[in-house]
């Protein structure tokens, strides 16, 4: 969390626009950190946003879109470890199948340190995996892992929050809850 993913994620999405191609973005329509006039949204700690579509499954998109490279030169996907594994999965292959490209941002692990399914199986389709650091709260260098505040280990696994649950921790500094 904080190491800047979605904002990377726009940043591509943001060139790819530029160059006069058309792309499909997509987020879980759980991401409701920055409230409700935001479901539609893709918006990052620092508020930069970007139009998306926001989905409970990406059954639902492949219902309503063609994605097809005559359709959608690239498709983002934010937040990927919110959506199912196998859907997701399946709906990313049968687009690279075609000859679409993909961008997808998302947490690689929980805050216990347990790693996202949907996320490790994304990282094996991958051509290229880029991994960003934020910096710990407690000493300021790079920060692998989350700290989930104010939990404790019977905790459900997720909760959706920003600043005010998570924040990015060293090895060092990371309590797992």
């Amino acid at each position: 969390m904080f190491a800047g993913k979605s904002s990377e994620l726009l940043k591509r999405l943001l060139f790819i626009e530029h160059g006069g191609h058309k792309v499909l973005v997509l987020k879980p329509i759980v991401d409701d950190r920055y409230h409700s006039e935001h479901k539609d949204e893709i918006v990052t700690h620092n508020k930069l946003r970007h139009p998306a579509v926001s989905v409970i499954d990406l059954e639902l998109v492949k219902d309503n879109y063609t994605i097809k490279p005559y359709n959608f030169h690239s498709v983002f996907i934010d937040e990927v470890q919110f959506f199912d594994t196998n859907e997701t999965v399946w709906f990313v292959e049968e687009g690279l199948r075609s000859g679409v490209n993909f961008a997808i941002a998302g947490l690689d692990q929980d805050s216990r340190g347990v790693p996202f399914e949907t996320t490790a199986r994304m990282l094996s389709l991958a051509d290229e995996v880029v991994k960003i650091k934020a910096f710990c709260t407690v000493c300021g260098i790079d920060a692998g892992k989350t700290q989930r505040l104010k939990a404790t280990k019977n905790s459900e696994r997720v909760k959706i929050g920003g600043a005010e649950s998570y924040e990015p921790r060293c090895h060092e500094h990371w309590e797992p809850k």
